[in-house]
């Protein structure tokens, strides 16, 4: 017959009713004493469960300890069989059941401290258990039918263990839940604090940017003004008002040689006929007519010759073009003005130079400095913006997500210990 186990109550029940009948009001505590808490709870879970267990693990070694002498005296006797033809197998199945008991019947005898010992004396007694039915499983005709005298106390021994792992699990469900729920709430209050952690960061951060803000502000503010003053310097004034006559005279410039350059492209398509004529050489000095027009101003002379027998080819009618007149008037023009032509480029551009020479680099270069140096400010202040507003999205969200964490820590710890708790960040 298998023990009568009366310990499966639970022994902190009138404990935690106890608790229940005072512990209506909230006590405020911070993450890291509530994690204590929750773990001396679990201790107490795993205690009572080791309660529950110890008497039954007992009763484990004492009944392997019978199946073991069992066996030993199964061994003695002798059994007699009135067909000698299955003396053989008798024997071997009856030796096969003692080294199987003599092989496994043994268990981890140290005390269960945890729930860890616990899970393990668990499966080490299912193993068992299997490992016997196994081998009872393949010889069970023949013990039965031959030895069913000598086993009979054997087999009470395997019912008994087969009763005490279903007394084993039954205490295993009901403690697990309470084991578990506490499990999860230090994974909790560990996350809480893994989040509290990255919040505090942040909000130091967000600090950070802020100061960091207020100092690219006082930068741009106080560029702006040197800019602003050197714009109404003297030196600025002079260097602006010659600035202003080099834009002009490079507009100038700009409109003259666009205007060579349309004059020559309307001679494109005659230019092209003469250099089907031509030779090599000339071809090249063509070519460089069609492409870079105002290369004609470096060699006034040998491009005047090149325009010259261009008119010729036409007058001669060796190029047959569709108004060789008005072409012939165009080369004209451009020969006639070449040389007046080459000499106001020449002036434009000593002008230019000269007016570029008389600016004063240095001043430009300062006021470049510090048109660069509040380009610069503004694009950290932009940066600095998009951070602040990354840092308080981010803040925002952690804040939620450590309200819904901590009213799920605290309505999990009013369950594990019927005390109602608010939870306050801790200082490190």
């Amino acid at each position: 017959m298998s023990p009568k186990f009366g310990f499966f109550k639970r022994k902190t029940f009138e404990y935690f009713q106890d608790k229940k009948s005072h512990s209506d009001s909230v006590q405020s505590v911070t993450d890291r004493h509530l994690l204590e808490i929750i773990e001396k709870e679990k201790e107490v879970f795993e205690k009572d469960l080791s309660d529950n267990l110890e008497p039954i693990r007992i009763s484990v070694l004492d009944c392997l300890d019978r199946l073991r002498k069992g066996a030993d005296e199964l061994e003695e006797q002798e059994i007699k069989v009135e067909n000698p033809k299955f003396e053989s197998l008798i024997n071997t199945s009856k030796k096969i059941l003692i080294t199987s008991i003599r092989k496994d019947s043994f268990i981890e005898s140290s005390e269960i401290k945890n729930y860890e010992d616990a899970l393990k004396f668990k499966n080490n007694l299912e193993l068992l258990i299997n490992r016997f039915g196994q081998v009872g499983d393949s010889h069970n005709r023949i013990l039965n039918e031959f030895m069913r005298k000598q086993i009979s106390k054997l087999k009470n021994e395997f019912d008994n263990l087969s009763s005490l792992l279903k007394e084993v699990n039954k205490i295993l469900s009901i403690k697990e839940s309470e084991i578990d729920r506490c499990v999860a709430c230090q994974k909790d209050l560990i996350l809480l604090k893994e989040k509290i952690s990255e919040s505090e960061y942040k909000q130091s951060r967000f600090l950070e940017l802020r100061q960091e803000r207020q100092t690219i502000d006082k930068d741009i503010d106080a560029s702006n003004r040197e800019y602003e003053g050197f714009q109404k310097s003297k030196q600025f004034l002079e260097a602006s008002n010659v600035l202003n006559k080099i834009k002009d005279k490079k507009n100038e410039i700009g409109i003259f040689e666009k205007n060579i350059i349309s004059k020559v492209s309307n001679l494109s398509r005659p230019i092209t006929k003469f250099s089907y004529l031509a030779s090599k050489e000339t071809q090249r000095k063509l070519a460089t007519i069609l492409n870079e027009p105002l290369e004609i101003f470096n060699d006034n002379l040998q491009y005047l010759e090149l325009f010259n027998e261009l008119k010729k080819e036409i007058v001669e009618k060796s190029i047959q073009i569709k108004d060789p007149e008005k072409t012939i008037h165009q080369i004209d023009e451009i020969v006639n003005s070449l040389p007046s032509l080459s000499l106001d480029l020449r002036k434009l551009k000593e002008d230019l130079t000269q007016l570029e020479s008389s600016v004063n680099s240095k001043n430009m270069h300062h006021l470049d400095d510090v048109k660069n140096k509040i380009g610069m400010y503004q694009k950290y202040r932009s940066e600095n913006i998009a951070n602040i507003e990354e840092t308080k999205r981010n803040i925002d969200r952690l804040d939620s997500e450590l309200k819904l964490l901590m009213k799920q820590i605290e309505d999990n710890a009013k369950n594990i210990t019927n005390d109602r708790y608010s939870i306050m960040r801790s200082q490190e």
